[in-house]
Formats: C-alpha cells, sequence, structure tokens
C-alpha cells in the first residue's frame, strides 16, 4: 500500500499587500494584483519515483519552492515525475527553474520526467525553449519497470 501523498502548500494570500511593479515598486493593496495561488502535491509511486504534482502559476513567487521540494526528491535518491496537468501558467523564473531542475537530476544521476497530461501552453513553451529533450514526456504516466534508483 503506497504512503499518503505529502502535500507541501504555497498558497499566497490574496489580502496581503504586494509590490507592484507597473506603479513603480509601491504599494499595491488590490487584491486582483496578487499573486495566484500555487500548490505542490508530493505522492510517492513505485518503484522510487515521486509524482510532483504543480497547480496554479509558476512563476517567479513560486518557482523557488518546486526546485526545492524537487531538489529534495532528487537528493533522497529518487526519480520525479512533473505533474503539471493543473498548471495555468509558466514565465521565465518557472523555465529558469526547470533548466535547474533538468541539471540537478543529470548530476546526481537520477531520471527527470513531465507527465503527458499537461495543458497545451506548457508543452508548447516546453517545445520553443528547447527543454523537451532533456526532459522526457512520460506517456503513461507510469515508469518504467527497471528505474528502480536503489536497486535490491
Amino acid at each position: 500500500m503506497q504512503p499518503p501523498p505529502r502535500v507541501e502548500e504555497n498558497r499566497f494570500n490574496p489580502l496581503s499587500s504586494s509590490v507592484n511593479p507597473s506603479n513603480g515598486g509601491g504599494f499595491d493593496g488590490d487584491a486582483d494584483d496578487q499573486a495566484a495561488p500555487f500548490a505542490l502535491r508530493l505522492e510517492p509511486m513505485e518503484r522510487g519515483w515521486v509524482r510532483v504534482r504543480v497547480e496554479g502559476e509558476l512563476a517567479l513567487t513560486s518557482a523557488s519552492t518546486l526546485e526545492l521540494a524537487v531538489e529534495r526528491e532528487l537528493q533522497e535518491n529518487s526519480h520525479v515525475l512533473l505533474d503539471f496537468s493543473r498548471i495555468d501558467f509558466i514565465d521565465s523564473a518557472g523555465l529558469r527553474a526547470m533548466t535547474a531542475l533538468v541539471r540537478a537530476a543529470k548530476a546526481k544521476g537520477r531520471e527527470l520526467r513531465l507527465s503527458s497530461d499537461m495543458p497545451d501552453h506548457a508543452r508548447r513553451l516546453m517545445e520553443i525553449v528547447g527543454l523537451l529533450p532533456f526532459v522526457p514526456i512520460e506517456a503513461e504516466d507510469s515508469p518504467h519497470e527497471g528505474d528502480d534508483p536503489n536497486p535490491s
């Protein structure tokens, strides 16, 4: 039986203050300009894999959260399947985090894959910036048999 998923949420409070670059970096209390919700769900899978479900916007305010969580899983000898099925937006900070994760996985001898259940906008962005050759898309959303990072 699989252990329950670990949930690491970084949900932003829409009532908190923020800095708005459009008005010179000043205070902006308008809730409509606040950072969008973001959450990560870490779900153990078979054969040493962990699914990292990303929800919301992968942007400047959330990219480091994804990067730290995935790097921790890679450090713990897990392969990682990134599930972007509920992602709404990716900006350059999100792409930078993805590039850093590709490097981290390679350095640790781990696999980093994308779930095939990904919005078209996210898939197209990965194609445009050239990440897909380095982050394979997992067609079945279940890692291959021989991919145990800790064979017995």
